[in-house]
């Protein structure tokens, strides 16, 4: 099982939006129009992915929400997934903060600009606890 971050650009998707049509349980697929080079890896149903809008291009960067995987096509590189809890608290209040800067910089590396990175294995728990931390309220501060 794998996780990925899937990099949405607040100009041409904004945030707003997000929080309007991205709902929990609802089934969804997007194109990835870029894939991080240096994973052989394709994504998976079951795997998991996460939404972020990175700082640049908006007022409104964070983590918005994960979902499961449900299906990949690579032939027209389309991604089906369905977005769950806490997502529809995320995409009102993102994850933001240094450690969520850090981590977004770990996981993408020197690309900045792609659609959909693999997250590295021993990345994915300080993913999973910074989310459920920060849903919680015991995520440091800014």
């Amino acid at each position: 099982m794998s996780t990925w971050l899937y990099q949405l650009n607040q100009k041409s998707w904004s945030p707003e939006r997000y929080r309007l049509e991205i709902w929990e349980n609802e089934r969804w697929s997007w194109d990835v129009g870029r894939k991080a080079e240096g994973s052989k890896l394709l994504p998976s149903p079951g795997d998991t992915l996460v939404f972020f809008y990175a700082r640049s291009g908006g007022i409104d960067p964070g983590f918005y929400g994960w979902a499961v995987v449900l299906e990949w096509l690579n032939k027209e590189s389309s991604l089906y997934f369905r977005p769950v809890a806490p997502s529809n608290h995320l995409k009102m209040c993102p994850w933001w903060g240094k450690q969520a800067q850090e981590l977004a910089e770990s996981i993408r590396g020197t690309v900045k600009r792609g659609t959909l990175w693999h997250v590295p294995d021993d990345l994915v728990p300080e993913l999973r606890s910074g989310i459920t931390s920060w849903v919680g309220g015991n995520a440091p501060k800014k």
